[in-house]
């Protein structure tokens, strides 16, 4: 019954230890606030400026990057990054 129950805790701080390491995802919000801030076209123009950006975020140069691809991929995203703009001008204005 002991070992049963010391696999258990191996097993939980193992799940553990793992779901902290894993990177989060970047969101749109945050996208947008980065790329507002930095204020170039493309993030590869000035790659220590991007970073040290991103890295007060939370994030890293390739998490923002690999969300850059996207959103130039996805007319979508283009159009949900457009909305959340438009939002903070208007609320930035009043």
């Amino acid at each position: 019954m002991r070992f049963v129950s010391v696999l258990a805790m191996l097993a939980l701080a193992s799940v553990l230890a793992f779901s902290c390491k894993m990177k989060k995802e970047i969101t749109l919000e945050d996208y947008a606030k980065i790329e507002v801030e930095i204020n170039l076209p493309h993030p590869d123009l000035d790659k220590a400026r991007v970073e040290e950006v991103v890295k007060k975020y939370g994030y890293t140069f390739q998490q923002f990057r690999d969300m850059f691809d996207k959103v130039q991929k996805d007319s979508k995203l283009k159009e949900r990054l457009g909305e959340l703009r438009l939002q903070e001008q208007k609320s930035g204005t009043e």
